[in-house]
């Protein structure tokens, strides 16, 4: 295949996972995104002063099940093992969020 000129909008981590690939595929990539830096949302700053990495737009927790996507995001960085468990409690008992049948069955079991 001839490689092509393609222009990506949006350097988030969709538009950085997929102008990766392209790229690595063979063809010519232009990103364009309205901020200064790549991920989107998922971008951190380390402060100059302290060494802390800052989350710049509030903290994100990335979390998958498919070994394929935890393969690829750890080529390009350490990502720490993370299940995210949501749990409420009501009346004195703890409860699954999202919904589903086990939170159902536990409501009225």
């Amino acid at each position: 295949m001839r490689p092509l000129n393609i222009l990506l909008v949006g350097a988030g981590l969709s538009g950085a996972v997929i102008g990766r690939e392209l790229a690595e595929a063979g063809h010519d990539i232009t990103i364009v995104d309205a901020r200064d830096h790549i991920g989107g949302n998922c971008h951190t700053e380390r402060d100059a002063e302290t060494g802390v990495m800052v989350h710049i737009y509030g903290p994100h927790i990335f979390h998958t099940d498919d070994e394929e996507v935890w393969t690829y995001v750890n080529r390009f960085e350490r990502f720490m093992p993370y299940k995210n468990r949501v749990k409420t409690t009501s009346k004195g008992q703890v409860f699954s969020l999202p919904i589903n049948l086990h939170t159902i069955n536990q409501f009225y079991g």
